[in-house]
């Protein structure tokens, strides 16, 4: 396998190294914070002096330094607003609760005047810049184009048009067989649709909000498995689009969306995949039993709280058995919600401490093979209060490695090939929409 990692020989097997692999996303996340702390301040202060106040100078000259190097990095810069939240060059900018007002703010200024976001493919200049916080200035009363407005044209720098995430999630797209259906924006909003739904049903389980049945969810997972039943690549990638504030809502669709994408590729049958896709959406729900202050605790747990941490799979059985009637899918759901939590086998480790072969000890169900791996894959691939996440070449890894001996090394082996699909972009070249590829 080692043609298949890029890092392997850099990190030399060594866990403590893999920070190494994760330094140029660090720097990005960093470099994105950076230029909408900077467009905050020029936009609120642009509401008191113009544009070429010397005020603005020093300012100015430290965003054009920040933005070129982002370009120099990526080759291009493309910042989109949506929902709650900035892109950079199709990656959720990660902002501290400090600055999360300061964002609300930005966003409602770039509502205000039409603005979602730019792209630049150039190194960009102070004038220029002058002219685009000039279209926030009290001044400014024009329409704002793509080259921004008439008296302060812009160059390299293209403007793009406000486009919320909420207004995707109220899409209602229906697939008509005698029209050509647009499958990215479409992949889009199916997944948008599920997130909606998952935050609502979680919600109703902690009592903040009415009862969901659980077979509504039937609909949305059917949609996954239409889109990428034959197309899966309009599905890898989607799960960039995550919330840390609300991890167990994106996780469980996540690990939905991955295990419908994983069973299509192992050949499971488009009925079976509704049914994986089902298992799979509600296998860790018994997490809203779980205390949020253990869930989210930053340092190690204590034995007791570990204790609950363990009880999660069966938390979840409990659930599954007061939502509906038993029947055969239903005992699917939950062998899996349990099973998915059991290693494969045990590891045996050679003198150096690395696991050279796994002893298979649990006769384990397919869905739950599935399941397991794409549970692993999306909680490593994620940000969590007591480590940052790993880019999906570590986690694949880690999970090759010395995580080996929890999964069945056939299913994780075709796992990693279909991983190995690359996502190219998140945001459509007009940046009307988030979508994918």
């Amino acid at each position: 396998m080692s043609d298949k990692f890029k890092f392997q020989d850099k990190l030399g097997g060594d866990p403590e190294r893999f920070d190494f692999a994760r330094s140029y996303e660090e720097k990005l996340h960093a470099l994105g914070r950076t230029v909408i702390a900077s467009l905050y301040m020029l936009i609120r202060n642009v509401k008191i002096y113009t544009p070429e106040n010397e005020i603005f100078d020093k300012p100015l000259d430290q965003l054009k330094e920040c933005i070129n190097t982002i370009i120099a990095m990526d080759e291009t810069l493309n910042l989109q607003g949506a929902g709650e939240s900035f892109y950079l060059n199709n990656m959720l900018v990660k902002i501290d609760i400090k600055s999360l007002e300061n964002v609300r703010y930005l966003l409602q200024e770039f509502e205000r005047r039409n603005v979602g976001g730019f792209t630049l493919n150039q190194s960009i200049t102070i004038s220029e810049l002058r002219n685009f916080i000039y279209i926030f200035s009290k001044e400014a009363k024009e329409k704002v184009g793509h080259q921004g407005m008439s008296a302060n044209l812009l160059k390299a720098l293209q403007v793009r048009r406000f486009q919320k995430i909420q207004e995707i999630l109220k899409d209602q797209v229906s697939v008509d067989s005698e029209q050509s259906v647009d499958r990215k924006r479409y992949a889009l909003t199916v997944y948008a649709r599920s997130i909606y739904f998952m935050r609502t049903y979680l919600q109703s389980l902690r009592g903040e909000g009415p009862k969901i049945i659980f077979g509504k969810a039937g609909r949305f997972v059917q949609d996954m498995v239409d889109v990428c039943f034959g197309h899966r690549t309009q599905f890898l990638g989607l799960t960039t689009l995550r919330s840390d504030d609300e991890y167990l809502c994106h996780h469980s669709v996540n690990v939905a969306l991955l295990a419908i994408v994983f069973g299509s590729e192992l050949g499971i049958k488009k009925a079976r995949l509704r049914d994986l896709g089902m298992a799979a959406l509600f296998h860790d729900i018994g997490k809203v039993d779980i205390d949020g202050e253990v869930l989210e605790k930053p340092s190690k747990l204590e034995p007791e709280e570990w204790q609950q941490m363990r009880k999660a799979p069966i938390f979840s059985v409990k659930k599954i058995l007061r939502s509906r009637s038993i029947n055969a899918l239903t005992v699917h759901r939950i062998i899996t919600a349990y099973e998915h939590k059991t290693d494969y086998g045990a590891p045996v480790k050679d003198l150096k401490g690395n696991v050279s072969f796994v002893v298979p000890r649990a006769n384990l169900g397919v869905y739950s093979k599935i399941i397991a791996i794409a549970d692993c894959f999306d909680a490593l691939t994620s940000q969590r209060p007591y480590r940052e996440s790993f880019s999906p070449d570590i986690a694949l890894t880690l999970m090759w490695t010395e995580l080996k001996h929890k999964f069945d090394p056939e299913f994780l082996h075709i796992f990693m090939n279909v991983m190995k699909v690359p996502a190219l972009r998140v945001l459509s070249e007009k940046g009307e929409k988030i979508v994918i590829f």
